[in-house]
């Protein structure tokens, strides 16, 4: 039987592989929408906890005749279809706690309004103006999204936010060191959801400077607290950056 059996669960395992490739690349290059993509996700895990249903049943069923091989073949599929479907529902579990949100900001009394975004965005994706009623959410979910102070004059700061933005990969949108604005366009390492990001530096005093940023989605309700990691990281970076000793010079070494 286990002849019959082992060809089926490979069919079934590389079918499996194929949709969950197709379902994020897809989405990646522009096949389909995003909500296509998650509906063909989801229904590979389904089919992979079925996978994981057939390879234990087939074990047990052929554990007599099947040589060890075949007994191998059993635990390789069992193993593999249950692992990437724990993956995915661990992956689940763990961000469905999460607010239905997708507009994030360090100031949530005047965020930081996009001026160039507005004009590459579709009609079918989300507006950019600010619902303050997800302030207090975004204050109980992400305590930790804060604005950044810093010492050091505008200009170097607004050098250092460019060049970081630079680093991450980020299509750069528009800048205004001036008004001190930087506006890009990030995406999720997965999927490739883009999400728009402005960051703005103001003067606040003869020795302080403002770092505040907004991270928003353009589609989808939620983000999977994707938005309020980006603005954590790149603060946490920006002042590390800021913040790290400068080379001292030939002369002071003397």
């Amino acid at each position: 039987m286990s002849r019959y059996i082992s060809p089926v669960l490979y069919i079934l395992l590389m079918l499996v592989g194929c949709v969950a490739f197709v379902s994020i690349a897809g989405v990646r290059v522009g096949m389909f929408e995003p909500i296509t993509g998650f509906s063909m996700l989801r229904k590979s895990v389904f089919a992979s906890l079925f996978l994981s249903l057939l390879a234990a049943l087939s074990l047990g069923a052929c554990r007599k005749e099947c040589n060890l091989a075949s007994r191998r073949f059993f635990i390789l599929v069992l193993l593999i279809s249950l692992v990437y479907s724990l993956m995915w529902i661990g992956f689940y579990l763990q961000r469905a706690s999460l607010p239905d949100i997708n507009d994030i900001t360090t100031d949530t009394e005047v965020p930081p309004t996009f001026l160039n975004v507005n004009f590459i965005r579709s009609s079918q994706e989300n507006e950019l103006s600010y619902n303050s009623e997800w302030a207090p959410i975004q204050a109980k979910h992400y305590p930790d999204v804060q604005p950044l102070f810093s010492s050091e004059e505008k200009s170097v700061v607004y050098s250092a936010a460019v060049t970081l933005v630079e680093e991450r990969g980020w299509d750069v949108v528009a800048l205004y060191a001036g008004a001190g604005i930087i506006e890009a366009t990030a995406r999720t390492p997965i999927f490739g959801f883009r999400d728009d990001v402005v960051i703005r530096i103001t003067q606040i005093d003869k020795s302080q400077v403002r770092v505040d940023m907004r991270s928003c989605s353009r589609v989808g309700s939620g983000d999977f607290g994707v938005n309020a990691e980006r603005i954590e990281s790149f603060m946490k970076d920006l002042s590390d950056s800021l913040n790290k000793p400068s080379m001292p010079s030939v002369n002071s070494l003397r």
